[in-house]
């Protein structure tokens, strides 16, 4: 029978098409990427606000289609502090191993 014929198999959220392995893995351990924010205040609880870091679990990957029709990957994640897991694009995230590093670059960019 020739190929055209076979019904064609739905593809799952964790497989991807192009066959490359995904930047994070199911069960990885990620934290939101660091924002250059520069706040000029001496109140505590101001600064305490804007620098919260969330840490949580990747439970799984999808793929949405942007107004040019190029597929951007995003990571489904189970943050510690919520119940149900978020979607985010796997751009704004990064291995709490790495955190710091970025954290210290971030710090650099601003002056």
């Amino acid at each position: 029978m020739p190929d055209s014929t076979q019904p064609k198999r739905k593809q799952s959220l964790n497989q991807f098409r192009d066959g490359k392995r995904p930047t994070y893995n199911n069960g990885d351990r990620v934290a939101e990427r660091p924002i250059n924010r520069l706040a000029v205040t001496t109140d505590r609880k101001l600064l305490d606000k804007f620098g919260k870091q969330r840490f949580g679990t990747v439970v799984g990957h999808r793929y949405k289609v942007n107004k040019r029709g190029s597929r951007e990957p995003f990571l489904i994640i189970k943050w510690d502090h919520l119940e149900q897991p978020c979607e985010h694009a796997q751009q704004r995230i990064c291995h709490v191993d790495k955190l710091e590093e970025l954290r210290t670059g971030a710090f650099h960019a601003i002056g």
